[in-house]
């Protein structure tokens, strides 16, 4: 099994447009007046960082 992630959201960069849970296959991550991930869900692919378009999302790794 690969790497486990923590995504990690830039408060300050992201205007909750959305496209990371747009893109999020397991729908690890909701956008409505905040933004939150949903660790359980997510399945590492990382697709939700290079989806944001402003740059705000990051990772780190997590033991297992």
């Amino acid at each position: 099994m690969g790497k486990k992630i923590l995504v990690k959201v830039n408060e300050d960069k992201c205007y909750l447009c959305g496209g990371c849970a747009g893109v999020c296959p397991t729908l690890a991550i909701e956008v409505s007046s905040s933004w939150h991930f949903l660790e359980d869900k997510c399945i590492s692919c990382m697709i939700c960082i290079k989806a944001c378009p402003v740059g705000a999302l990051t990772y780190e790794e997590v033991s297992q």
